[in-house]
């Protein structure tokens, strides 16, 4: 520890970092629109990595002595990251508020509190004894192994629940895409802070190695400041789409009456001459038919429709399949000629399309919303 208190390079992105997490809290709690739970769920998480960075700062700049009761204030913290990493998750996938059986999860870190408040309860003048390395801390060695190892383990017990709960959900939801992110951004801190309590007992350990879970949280803050920005319905609690098309396309050069006219002419492609039943269809091809470049077409799609080229000519003949399942029998027409018909090349494709779009098998919705004949599909055959 210094004696002088004094800041370094790091020290002062910790300090921005720090700061610029408990302004983005402050904002999200005062964000009118979208997911209200989801928003001040991802604030609180926001704020304590704010502070929890706030206190190292302190400590490695050496200022911890003239705050001297901030010292250890945020240490039972992560008790509570898992638990809003996870509830965050819950707010956004199902939109359901909060329960009192969800109050399990601060079981632990009240517990926690419990143990430690022989600390907090010490006068100043000992806190700052203590702090230099002197003998007196009020908590025995061994309650503080248990309290460490146990917020190492929640953090990483949470960080596999959190990727088991997103596996979960429905593969098509656009919310996807920014749980992973999200997860992925989190687990790296648990990761970082693991390898230092760990590493710790090693000769080789250098202490300024404790940089790398500042370093971690400040990618996590960083991560919501640049979603917020380029994709502002992260700040709604909800929906994140990849990229944002707002930022993708800022200098196509396609004027919006331009895009109406395209999107309509592209309506009308589908709609009349059934464009999407051709099985060779590309991108290109389509653009040539319309008389247009590729790159707008594809920005059409995706700003109008919020899809991709194929996840459009895909839609389209699902659509075309699930008419023609529910007005005919297996006697009239096979699954694999109604596959052949709407432009898919093979039963492969077709069944994956189908299932992800309606949660069924083609052989399923037919069963539910088709003729019956009496003749069941065979093991084998499409959608099974």
């Amino acid at each position: 520890m210094n004696n002088q208190p004094s800041f370094d390079t790091w020290t002062v992105v910790f300090l921005i970092a720090a700061v610029q997490g408990v302004f983005i809290a402050f904002v999200l709690t005062r964000w009118k629109h979208g997911n209200p739970l989801a928003n001040k769920l991802l604030a609180m998480l926001l704020l304590m990595f704010g502070m929890t960075m706030g206190e190292y700062v302190l400590y490695w700049t050496g200022y911890i002595f003239q705050y001297i009761h901030a010292a250890n204030i945020t240490a039972q913290l992560p008790y509570l990251f898992g638990p809003l990493v996870w509830l965050y998750l819950r707010a956004i996938y199902e939109q359901k508020p909060l329960r009192y059986r969800d109050a399990w999860h601060l079981l632990p870190f009240a517990l926690a509190l419990i143990f430690y408040w022989p600390w907090y309860a010490l006068d100043a003048e000992t806190k700052i004894q203590v702090t230099r390395g002197k003998p007196g801390f009020p908590v025995s060695y061994i309650t503080l192994r248990i309290l460490l190892w146990a917020r190492v383990a929640l953090l990483l017990a949470y960080t596999v629940w959190n990727y088991m709960y997103i596996s979960r959900q429905p593969r098509v939801s656009k919310t996807r895409s920014w749980a992973l992110t999200l997860n992925t951004f989190f687990a790296g801190f648990v990761i970082a802070y693991t390898s230092y309590f760990v590493l710790v007992r090693f000769a080789f350990f250098n202490t300024s190695w404790d940089y790398h879970i500042s370093a971690a949280m400040t990618a996590f803050i960083y991560l919501i400041a640049y979603s917020g920005y380029v994709q502002p319905a992260v700040f709604e609690g909800y929906r994140w789409t990849e990229p944002s098309t707002t930022v993708k396309y800022r200098n196509s050069g396609l004027t919006p009456e331009a895009s109406r006219s395209l999107l309509a002419g592209l309506g009308a492609l589908m709609a009349d001459e059934k464009y999407y039943q051709d099985p060779e269809i590309s991108l290109e091809k389509l653009a040539n038919a319309l008389n247009a470049g590729k790159h707008h077409v594809s920005q059409v799609i995706n700003e109008h429709l919020g899809l991709s080229f194929f996840e459009y000519v895909n839609q389209l003949r699902v659509e075309e399949a699930k008419q023609l399942l529910a007005e005919t029998s297996r006697s009239d027409l096979h699954v694999i000629e109604i596959a052949y018909a709407v432009g898919f090349n093979n039963k492969v494709s077709f069944n994956t399309a189908f299932k992800k779009s309606t949660g069924m098998t083609p052989t399923e919705y037919r069963r539910n919303h088709g003729k019956t004949d009496g003749v069941e599909e065979q093991p084998g055959a499409v959608g099974q």
